[in-house]
């Protein structure tokens, strides 16, 4: 399913049927044409027939196709890897921004079904904020985690909640300097737990398999070990290097197993420096 980035991004409901109906683009087609046919390639050069639906107001609403697959998460894999370059490749064109909200796979076979929900799942929150200010020092990591977890797009929120833990030891890093320089105590350096089954809701399972990995170590280990493999590899586009994509779905799912992670971890350090300087 196709989505205007930015629209409607967070759901307090999982209901796919309203979410294949409410597919939407900024790329319009002329009122007497439902839907296009058209070719994708793969790496390999094989050619796969790709159905591009229309939505009631002519514009593009979503994309079909058909391919030969083990598993379902092997079918997402290939489908995924065949649409996303061809929505880069209209954005460009149309300079025009595109994403997904989301895709069905159906087992030929079987009937089989399994939806997947690219969107935000959110509960409304009672407003707590009576201050409405920050103090200035704060507001690049706030301003950073809020684009974190207001993306969609899972590897600008990877770069978001990285850009987050960086500020953060930058900040902790000049008050460690200036606590050995008066002589007086550091504070204790922080830790994933070693047991990572303490943390986060009872059946918050994503975040406790993200944290696994790291279990036990200094959250200066961590962020060194995500900054080698994830942040480095997202941020720049060295094509002689190691390099990761949103067009290719093994990458996102690289990115998807440590968001947890950096989530979790950009908030404990955010935490800790708004405590030495509390919101005004």
């Amino acid at each position: 399913m196709l989505a205007i980035p930015g629209r409607a991004v967070v759901l307090d409901e999982v209901n796919f049927a309203k979410l294949i109906a409410a597919g939407d683009s900024l790329l319009e087609v002329a009122s007497d044409v439902h839907r296009l046919r058209m070719d994708g390639h793969d790496d390999a050069g094989n050619k796969h027939a790709l159905t591009v639906n229309v939505n009631g107001q002519h514009r593009l609403r979503d994309i079909e196709l058909e391919v030969d697959a083990d598993s379902f998460m092997h079918a997402a894999s290939r489908g995924h890897d065949l649409i996303a370059p061809a929505l880069s490749r209209w954005a460009y064109l149309h300079d025009a921004p595109i994403t997904t909200s989301g895709f069905q796979i159906i087992e030929l076979a079987t009937g089989t079904q399994l939806f997947w929900v690219n969107r935000m799942l959110g509960a409304v929150k009672a407003f707590a904020d009576t201050g409405g200010a920050s103090h200035q020092d704060h507001r690049i990591l706030l301003s950073a985690y809020r684009d974190g977890i207001s993306s969609t797009e899972p590897l600008w929120q990877a770069l978001s909640l990285f850009r987050v833990i960086e500020g953060a030891f930058k900040m902790q890093g000049e008050r460690r300097a200036a606590l050995i320089a008066a002589g007086r105590q550091q504070p204790q350096v922080e830790c994933v737990p070693a047991d990572v089954t303490t943390i986060g809701q009872e059946n918050d399972f994503g975040l406790r398999d993200s944290l696994k990995p790291y279990a036990g170590q200094k959250f200066t280990q961590v962020r060194d070990t995500i900054r080698g493999k994830l942040r480095n590899a997202i941020a720049h586009l060295d094509i002689d290097s190691d390099i990761l994509i949103q067009d290719r779905w093994e990458d996102v799912q690289k990115v998807e197993q440590v968001l947890p992670c950096l989530r979790w971890m950009a908030r404990q350090l955010l935490d800790a420096e708004l405590q030495q300087t509390p919101l005004q």
